[in-house]
């Protein structure tokens, strides 16, 4: 255990010279020392963006900070043109950040079912233009849906569908999110859906997924099993070509790339 910590710690210090580069010397120790203060959020401003962002002690922010603008899991070769994207599990707003950043012009639908996570994300993009929040989970169908597990932390509750008087939210198809926003096609998908994405696969797929050029994809085998072969054989039988970025799967219509 001891070794793995060390291990740990020595891996994480390569990425040092990225975090002074985005952060500067004196901003990153302020991050360091703040990130077990009582405070409700910490502002940075970052290199090459043009607003702060904020980012709450004591939650999985950082791992998410880190994973977006340090390790960049989504900097990969992506579509020529961007114009609609949609992000499934948006939590923190970080991966709208980064996205809006790189293709200015594009709209973005963030989809977020925790009222924490959603009163932080529309921080994060208060001064963007073509962000529309949508306040709910991602399923297969348009239904309602309630937490599974009350104790796992904001980043990782999973749903289940609410089928009496137990609903806490409303659950929302990609089908339907794309009729709301008028979407013939989804240029990027972001989905980390902590494991709804198994049912999200199994059925009512085949519109949304034949219109969507490139996505990244958290698969989550632990809770739901299956998932992994589920989902490649999805993409496989739609001729996506697939590969891997951080925790991610990237999987992309090779004529859509640069």
């Amino acid at each position: 255990m001891i070794l793995k910590k060390i291990i740990f710690k020595a891996s994480q210090i390569k990425w040092i010279p990225k975090w002074v580069y985005l952060l500067g010397v004196f901003q990153y120790i302020k991050l360091l020392f703040g990130l077990k203060s009582k405070t409700p959020y910490l502002k940075l401003k970052l290199k090459g963006y043009d607003a702060k962002v904020y980012l709450r002690p004591k939650t999985s922010d950082f791992k998410i900070f880190k994973q977006i603008f340090i390790e960049e899991d989504y900097n990969v070769q992506c579509p020529k043109e961007v114009n609609n994207i949609i992000d499934a599990g948006a939590n923190c707003g970080y991966s709208i950040v980064y996205f809006k950043n790189k293709f200015k012009k594009a709209r973005l639908i963030a989809i977020e079912p925790d009222p924490s996570n959603i009163e932080i994300l529309k921080k994060n993009t208060a001064h963007f233009e073509n962000v529309y929040i949508v306040e709910g989970g991602l399923w297969s169908i348009t239904t309602d849906l309630k937490i599974l597990d009350k104790n796992a932390g904001k980043w990782a509750f999973r749903v289940v569908e609410a089928l009496d008087d137990s609903k806490e939210f409303k659950g929302y198809s990609l089908d339907a999110i794309m009729l709301e926003y008028d979407i013939k096609t989804i240029d990027i998908l972001k989905m980390d859906v902590e494991g709804a994405e198994k049912v999200i696969f199994e059925q009512n797929y085949q519109y949304w997924l034949s219109k969507t050029k490139f996505g990244f994809l958290e698969l989550h085998e632990n809770y739901a099993p299956g998932v992994t072969n589920l989902v490649n054989n999805r993409l496989h039988a739609l001729d996506f070509e697939q590969s891997k970025s951080g925790e991610n799967l990237v999987f992309s219509k090779r004529s859509n790339l640069k």
